[in-house]
C-alpha cells in the first residue's frame, strides 16, 4: 500500500476525519428553485387533469417529481407524447394518484448528493489553493498551485504538455515547485455500483504510466474503513498513489 494511502487510513480511523471533511464535502440539501408561475401553471394543468399539458411543463424541469423509465424517452423526443397516449395517461395517472403535494416535493427535491460532489471539491480546492492562469502556471516555481483555464485548456496542457493522452479534463491540474500533480476527487458513500466506477476512473488515472506529472487518486469516504471491499483491497494491494483531499497539501509539499 502507498504511504499516503496508509496515512489515509489512519486518518479515518483515529482522528477526526470525518469533522475536517465536512469542509470538503459538505452535506447540503438546498431544495430547487422553481419560478412560482410554473408551479402555479403546473397545479392548473394538474386540478384541471389536463394530461398533456401538464406531462409537457413537467418534463422542462430539471427534475421530474417521479421516477419511470420512460420519462428520458419523453424528454428527448416530446413528439412521442403524441403517438403513446397510454404511457402519457400512464405516467398521468400515477402523477394523480400522488396529489399535487408529492408532485411539488418530487419536483423541489434536492439533487443527490453523489452529483454534487465534483463540484464541492473544486469549490474547496479553490478556498484552499492558489489558482492562476496557464501562463503563470508553467512559469511558477515557488509553492503550491492549481490550473485555472478552460476545459479545452487545462485537457490539452495535460495532452501536449504533460503527454497523458486523457480523454477528458481531470479534476485537478497542480504544480508543486516545478513537479506537476494532476487527479481525480472523488467522495465514495458506499463501495460498489456507480460509486465503484467513480473510483475506478480515479484509480485508473493515478495508475497511467503515460505522462511527465504525478497522478493521484484523490478518494475520500468509507471506503478506508471497508477492509474487505474490492476497493479498499485494490488500493491494498498496489502501489498507486490514493489519498484523502485532507493530505493533498501535504502530499503536493513533499514532492
Amino acid at each position: 500500500m502507498n504511504p499516503w494511502a496508509k496515512k489515509t487510513v489512519t486518518l479515518a480511523k483515529t482522528e477526526d476525519y470525518l469533522d475536517r471533511l465536512y469542509a470538503v464535502y459538505p452535506n447540503d440539501s438546498e431544495t430547487r428553485i422553481v419560478d412560482a408561475d410554473v408551479l402555479a401553471s403546473i397545479e392548473k394543468s394538474f386540478n384541471r387533469r389536463e394530461g398533456a399539458s401538464l406531462l409537457e411543463q413537467l418534463l422542462n424541469l430539471d427534475k421530474f417529481p417521479m421516477k419511470d423509465s420512460y420519462v428520458s424517452f419523453l424528454r428527448i423526443d416530446r413528439s412521442a407524447m403524441k403517438r403513446n397516449p397510454k404511457t402519457v395517461k400512464r405516467i398521468c395517472d400515477t402523477l394523480y394518484n400522488m396529489g399535487f403535494d408529492k408532485v411539488k416535493e418530487g419536483i423541489i427535491e434536492p439533487k443527490e448528493a453523489n452529483t454534487r460532489r465534483g463540484q464541492q471539491f473544486r469549490n474547496w480546492a479553490m478556498v484552499n489553493f492558489k489558482h492562476v492562469e496557464l501562463d503563470k502556471f508553467i512559469n511558477s516555481t515557488r509553492g503550491v498551485i492549481f490550473l485555472e483555464g478552460s476545459e479545452k485548456e487545462v485537457l490539452d496542457f495535460c495532452n501536449v504538455k504533460l503527454k497523458l493522452g486523457l480523454m477528458k479534463r481531470p479534476d485537478f491540474v497542480a504544480k508543486s515547485k516545478e513537479k506537476y500533480v494532476v487527479g481525480e476527487a472523488k467522495f465514495l458513500s458506499s463501495t460498489g455500483g456507480n460509486q465503484g466506477r467513480g473510483f475506478k476512473d480515479a484509480i485508473d488515472l493515478a495508475s497511467k504510466a503515460s505522462g511527465t506529472a504525478y497522478k493521484v487518486a484523490v478518494i475520500d469516504g468509507v471506503l478506508w474503513i471497508q477492509n474487505g471491499s474490492q476497493e479498499f483491497n485494490s488500493i491494498k494491494t498496489s502501489t498507486v498513489c490514493a489519498l484523502s483531499a485532507l493530505l493533498l497539501n501535504d502530499y503536493c509539499k513533499s514532492l
